[in-house]
């Protein structure tokens, strides 16, 4: 599926937002709403983000939720926000507006089987330079973007044959790739199954926002109507309506819904 370049009908969109009684924006972080970096401590998003998603999430009918494959913990530390959902390894645990934090049946099962495929991915990769190993604690992702051509294939390899080692073995973990990362998680950690969750307990509009293939999970399951975007190139494939080029687009366009919604202005193309 072709994505619509948002600049194209933005207007358009951004005024069905405005004119809906109740809406939920559930945004990704990292490549979404902070440009990607080589470590993921130095993905910060822009300044004034933090601010700009409380007044999004203050506005009458609009609901936020970061929906994000780091955990809850560290995505608070980078961006906290009042009153919004925080949605952490996509979708093994779940943080409320009210603060009460929600973990999944199956975490237990996991976190018996991480540190063995932890240890042994460490034995294999963790002396190569440029690679790192990030415990989420309930997720492995190991980070390549730093390494070799030739090391960051061989971290690729490796890891995903361990983990399917594992599979093999019974364990139901799955492997997943992302921006020069490659993540070993549980195989019922699902981004679009945890959002449609969240939807059905508060039937709204959602507007979803991502730049990765675990934000293709919530552009497929998503209800039709739904305003679905991704972030990136018009070269890369998706089953988003709607895509945009990078953060700073994401923001622009969150800027927009803010004003149109407010009724302080007209809204005007960029």
């Amino acid at each position: 599926m072709t994505a619509r370049r948002l600049l194209e009908v933005e207007v358009d969109v951004v005024r069905r937002i405005a004119r809906t009684e109740s809406v939920c924006c559930l945004l990704d972080y990292d490549g979404t709403l902070a440009p990607l970096a080589s470590t993921p401590n130095a993905a910060v998003p822009p300044p004034g983000t933090a601010a700009l998603l409380e007044a999004l999430a203050t506005l009458p009918g609009i609901q936020v939720a970061l929906v994000t494959g780091r955990t809850i913990d560290n995505i608070r530390r980078l961006i906290d926000v009042p009153g919004i959902y925080y949605v952490g390894i996509h979708g093994l645990e779940i943080r409320f507006p009210n603060g009460t934090v929600e973990m999944s049946e199956r975490v237990a099962r996991l976190r018996s089987v991480l540190p063995s495929i932890k240890q042994q991915i460490m034995q294999a990769l963790g002396n190569r330079a440029g690679i790192f190993v990030e415990d989420k604690g309930l997720a492995l992702a190991c980070h390549y973007r730093l390494a070799s051509r030739s090391d960051a294939a061989d971290a690729l390899q490796t890891v995903t044959s361990i983990a399917h080692g594992y599979q093999r073995l019974g364990a139901q973990v799955a492997v997943t790739q992302g921006h020069e990362v490659v993540e070993v998680r549980s195989a019922f950690a699902n981004k679009g199954k945890t959002v449609c969750r969240l939807l059905a307990h508060r039937p709204s509009l959602a507007v979803y926002i991502g730049d990765d293939q675990t934000d293709e999970d919530a552009f497929r399951l998503l209800p039709p109507e739904s305003v679905t975007i991704r972030v990136g190139p018009a070269t890369m494939p998706t089953a988003a309506r709607y895509r945009v080029e990078d953060p700073s687009e994401v923001l622009r366009f969150l800027r927009a819904i803010i004003e149109h919604r407010q009724g302080r202005s007209e809204y005007r193309a960029p």
